[in-house]
């Protein structure tokens, strides 16, 4: 996903998204909820995106955590 966004991303763009943090008390029921309704559903610790982000070329700008998903705002080098 991110080398496709890379791809298409203006220079100098930002892209924002968001990621389940596993370590929210939240994170297990969204996941059985999300299991429930059909989809496959990969918790995967915050510290692995930020390695993808970097793998891909991406620098974290800023991160903001919340109640159960984290935020990150990135720019592709």
């Amino acid at each position: 996903m991110l080398s496709q966004v890379k791809r298409i991303l203006k220079p100098e763009g930002f892209f924002v998204f968001d990621v389940v943090d596993p370590a929210t008390p939240l994170a297990e029921n969204w996941a059985i909820l999300e299991t429930y309704l059909g989809a496959e559903v990969f918790l995967a610790p915050l510290v692995e995106w930020d390695k993808t982000i970097a793998a891909a070329s991406g620098k974290i700008v800023k991160t903001l955590p919340g109640e159960l998903l984290q935020l990150y705002k990135i720019k592709f080098s």
